[in-house]
């Protein structure tokens, strides 16, 4: 049953009830229900019916009140507006929907620009990498390549201490795979060594010196010092050269002997692969200089110009190549297409080793103990490095005293297109350089130390690793022997920094 709470100062029950039912009849006047609707008319109560109190009517409390105001708004012109309210809910939360799949929806396609971003950023670098791999390609093609990378290095580890050769090993070469490197020895034998594992993989062994009577019989193999070995720079072919003037050529995966190359009445000093091609040079004591063509195995032409036994050459991309002239104290660039050739001085002693940095500048060292840059283009050294292992320590128990005190620099390589540069002497000390951008200065690096000869060092193509011949005795000669020393293979990995 209604309730209600009665205020002390509330008005008599009489009149509060007249002013009540005064605001009902009020009310109903404006209602309309659809029941009184006839034939368009509306139909209208009797002022009695209106009149009449009823004496048993409960009066309703205020909450009932405001639940019957509450009716009535919300019926009008026979349309029920709740209905209209709840749309409206409804409706707003709709919006709220919809904003918050809008809001999703930009945060999907905002993450989607970035990853894009993200991609474009990468197609990038591999456009920019492959980008800077063709400019180098033009750039080695041209011979003027030259990159900077020597700062970058850290300070060498011996990796590998190979030994296998009985006597002094006295020259190297790297496949430009980087996984094979090819030593050969006054031994007259040829060790394949993996780079990775140190390994020996294959052994050509020395064989019997053949009949002199038949001259033209076949030789396979080496019978004499083994003085220089190359690989051609697709890996097919590797080539040796000894004392008793022949270059034997070699299948450099199976290690099979397929021809011998006379010609030459000297010592072979040198060999060296024309890069990417099978055109071979060939330097002697004899002071010539010859040119080979190993698609056919066949002989070429013949260079003179030397005064003295040639000790070194080196080749790269042109059809060119570089000599070290020895005692006559002559460098000399041969120029095959021009059928000419040039000539460089500025040592004082013997140039026993050169290696080419790029097409345009090269490296030399000499038995004064002077290092020596070059430009092909300049008849005088850019720079000269007087004694250059002098300021090196080295243990006076060790190294006999009859050694020259010049530091006599016996073998060089440098790290092709390139400002690192190695050098080796006489005293077991190999040292690292970095050559400046203008060629006109060299600043060391790191130093290596260790007992022997340093008879050659050669830089695998992708700068992770150089690899050292030591041996008891000078790869050329027997004036000196280091008992102390060992004759082995060492193989040093190059890190580079990560700061």
């Amino acid at each position: 049953m209604p309730f209600f709470i009665r205020k002390s100062n509330s008005e008599p029950k009489d009149k509060k009830r007249k002013k009540l039912l005064k605001s009902q009849t009020g009310k109903k006047k404006q209602k309309v229900s659809s029941s009184e609707l006839t034939n368009g008319h509306i139909t209208r109560k009797s002022k009695k019916q209106k009149d009449i109190i009823d004496e048993n009517e409960e009066i309703p409390s205020d909450s009932d009140v405001d639940e019957d105001n509450e009716q009535n708004l919300q019926t009008m012109n026979g349309n029920v507006r709740l209905d209209n309210l709840l749309l409206n809910q409804e409706d707003d939360e709709d919006d709220e929907n919809n904003i918050h799949e809008q809001r999703l929806k930009r945060a999907k396609e905002y993450i989607e620009q970035i990853a894009k971003q993200e991609k474009e950023r990468e197609l990038d670098r591999d456009h920019d990498g492959v980008s800077d791999r063709l400019r180098d390609d033009v750039l080695e093609q041209a011979g003027k390549l030259h990159r900077h990378v020597a700062s970058n290095y850290s300070e060498p580890i011996l990796l590998h201490t190979c030994r296998g050769h009985q006597q002094s090993v006295t020259c190297v070469c790297i496949s430009n795979d980087n996984k094979f490197a090819f030593t050969g020895s006054k031994d007259c034998s040829i060790i394949k060594w993996c780079l990775i594992t140190g390994k020996k993989l294959h052994l050509i062994r020395r064989i019997t010196k053949p009949n002199e009577k038949n001259e033209r019989a076949p030789i396979v193999g080496h019978y004499d010092h083994i003085l220089a070995i190359n690989i051609s720079s697709d890996g097919q072919f590797l080539v040796s050269g000894d004392r008793s003037h022949l270059i034997q050529v070699w299948n450099a995966q199976t290690c099979q002997h397929l021809k011998t190359l006379r010609g030459h009445q000297g010592s072979i000093t040198g060999l060296s692969f024309r890069r990417n091609s099978h055109q071979l040079f060939s330097s002697s004591q004899d002071r010539s200089v010859k040119l080979w063509n190993l698609d056919e195995m066949t002989y070429v032409e013949t260079l003179f110009g030397h005064q003295e036994p040639i000790q070194a050459i080196d080749a790269l991309m042109r059809e060119r190549c570089v000599t070290a002239g020895g005692r006559d104290g002559s460098l000399r660039l041969w120029k095959i297409v021009e059928e000419s050739h040039l000539m460089f001085t500025g040592h004082k002693g013997s140039i026993d080793c050169v290696a080419l940095i790029n097409d345009d500048h090269m490296v030399s060292g000499a038995d004064d103990g002077s290092i020596a840059l070059w430009s092909t283009t300049k008849r005088r050294p850019l720079y000269n490095l007087p004694r250059a292992h002098k300021f090196a320590s080295i243990d006076p128990s060790i190294i006999p005293a009859s050694l020259p005190d010049d530091f006599w620099i016996t073998s060089l390589a440098s790290l092709r297109y390139t400002d690192l540069l190695a050098s080796g002497s006489f005293n077991g000390i190999i040292h690292l350089w970095k050559s400046t951008p203008e060629f006109n200065h060299l600043l060391p690096l790191f130093t290596i130390s260790q007992v022997g000869f340093v008879n050659d060092l050669k830089f695998s193509s992708d700068g992770n690793y150089l690899v050292a011949g030591i041996g008891q005795e000078h790869r050329l000669g027997r004036w000196w022997t280091i008992k102390s020393a060992k004759n082995a293979v060492l193989i040093y990995k190059l890190d580079k920094n990560t700061n």
